[in-house]
């Protein structure tokens, strides 16, 4: 099947075009995944972290009432735990935002112990009923060690949520890298198509022209046979045999004049 010079050139473009574009929409589409799926697991990496700090501060908040009041019971603040939610409300916010089993576990760990916490709070409205030293022992005998373990939890479930962020950004870091891979190896793959596609256009059409050309001036300048060959099927191979036609059509010519006169 006969191919034209021209659909020639324009497959090859058509097919480094091809290659890079198809490369291009890879690219962006493992960019655009990238970014959502890792920006996502980061930013559920935050809100834990910022949630886990809320947790402490009410935890803090908490105890602080009760240690202030242990001198003066008129001084105490004692927690109204059916009508504060946001301990529990914080809870279930973090726990959405989970992202690996071991911030979940976690999270569990300082559930049970703030359960435990606030049985023994519940008995601070009795205890301050007493005296000084009653406060002081119940306090530092019975509440503050679960207040400690409570507080160590969550201190450990902040540690966890930094430990996933920080693995969170590193995936972020090689999904960056992997997302611009194929436009890396498009960028390669063109280099060489151009090379090759350069020697094509050298190849078929350059060095055809090329040799066309020297063989008339060959002709034109010391009377030489035209008879120029190259591999093809297209319009140069039509231009070379009708140049062959016409320059041994002149030279016949040429000899009849000559025989003539």
């Amino acid at each position: 099947m006969k191919m034209g010079i021209r659909k020639k050139i324009s497959l090859g473009f058509v097919v480094i075009g091809t290659i890079l574009l198809f490369s291009s929409f890879i690219a962006i589409y493992e960019l655009v995944s990238m970014r959502k799926s890792v920006s996502n697991l980061v930013s559920d990496n935050i809100v834990s972290i910022t949630t886990s700090g809320l947790l402490l501060e009410v935890t803090d908040e908490y105890n602080f009432g009760l240690l202030n009041g242990l001198g003066n019971s008129a001084m105490a603040s004692i927690p109204e735990f059916e009508n504060d939610t946001r301990f529990s409300d914080y809870i279930k916010t973090v726990k959405e935002s989970y992202t690996t089993v071991k911030e979940k576990q976690m999270a569990d760990s300082v559930l049970y112990a703030y359960t435990s916490y606030v049985i023994i709070l519940k008995e601070a409205p009795y205890v301050w009923q007493g005296n000084y030293q009653e406060r002081r022992n119940w306090y530092f005998n019975k509440l503050y060690p679960v207040y400690m373990t409570l507080r160590g939890y969550i201190q450990k479930l902040i540690d966890v949520s930094h430990e996933a962020l920080a693995e969170n950004s590193r995936n972020m870091r090689e999904s960056f890298y992997r997302s611009i891979m194929p436009g890396v190896v498009a960028v390669g793959i063109g280099i060489v198509l151009i090379f090759l596609f350069n020697y094509f256009v050298y190849r078929y059409f350059i060095a055809p022209v090329l040799a066309v050309t020297k063989g008339i001036s060959d002709y034109l300048s010391f009377n030489k046979s035209y008879n120029v060959q190259f591999d093809s099927n297209d319009e140069l191979q039509e231009l070379n045999r009708n140049v062959k036609e016409l320059a041994d059509t002149n030279k016949n010519l040429t000899k009849e004049k000559g025989l003539r006169g």
